[in-house]
């Protein structure tokens, strides 16, 4: 001890307590405290919810101990399917305490246009115009028509004007001119019941017999062949024939 601080013992005591209570300070501060935050607060991994369903995201992270935020406008997406989650913040697989708020965005699916009037076009024109709006080029059939040179776009399938998802294909209708009021039978092989129907009702024919057989790689109702053939030239009112599978 210094001699001051012996000829002064009230004056050593301060000192000391001092020291004393600096001490205990930097103990509580750096080894104390460290110790008890780490008891008392949990950490876990973020657990994956990406393309779960929202009320399945929800549950999972709450059964977690987290808490969850929902973002108040989705997006579209490409990939994720509408009302499944699309985003995750903080991501998956990432530390984080217990009761962390994880945001989430729900995916609205694939971003919907309306099919682009396109009668009265060429087929080239017409697959421009559907690139532009990020639709595919899907078949091309051939209608006879009066009033519409050969060559030229007569309608859509599905119709302008009709909501489709971005990605869809849009086949087309293109003109043969006059023959003789007679229309072309497209070739509806690879189509669903439901949609060769359509295209027979519109180009006037009409649905004759459907006989269903067992195909392995075929959807149920998938047009495998119909009678008359695709190319020729019929009369409205013509009966078409069909074979899908079963």
């Amino acid at each position: 001890m210094p001699k001051f601080l012996s000829r002064h013992p009230m004056l050593f005591a301060i000192v000391f307590w001092i020291f004393a209570v600096f001490a205990i300070a930097v103990i509580i501060n750096w080894i104390v405290m460290p110790l008890i935050a780490g008891r008392a607060t949990k950490t876990m991994l973020v657990p994956n919810v990406v393309d779960l369903p929202a009320e399945k995201a929800d549950s999972v992270l709450k059964n977690a101990g987290l808490n969850v935020k929902w973002a108040k406008e989705g997006r579209y997406s490409v990939d994720i399917a509408a009302n499944n989650v699309l985003i995750q913040m903080p991501m998956a697989n990432r530390t984080v305490k217990e009761g962390r708020t994880i945001f989430l965005t729900l995916s609205k699916g694939r971003q919907e246009v309306s099919v682009p009037d396109l009668r009265g076009v060429s087929p080239r024109q017409a697959e421009i115009s559907l690139q532009r709006l990020e639709l595919l080029l899907g078949s091309k059939m051939e209608g006879a028509h009066s009033a519409i040179p050969r060559g030229v776009v007569i309608r859509t399938e599905p119709e302008a004007g009709k909501k489709v998802r971005i990605g869809s294909k849009v086949d087309l209708v293109i003109s043969s001119g006059n023959s003789s009021g007679k229309t072309l039978l497209p070739n509806l092989r690879e189509m669903s019941l439901n949609r060769a129907t359509a295209v027979i009702d519109s180009l006037g024919f009409k649905l004759g017999g459907v006989i269903t057989i067992q195909v392995e790689d075929k959807l149920p109702n998938t047009v495998l062949e119909l009678n008359p053939k695709p190319g020729e030239y019929l009369e409205a009112g013509t009966v078409i024939d069909l074979t899908v599978a079963e």
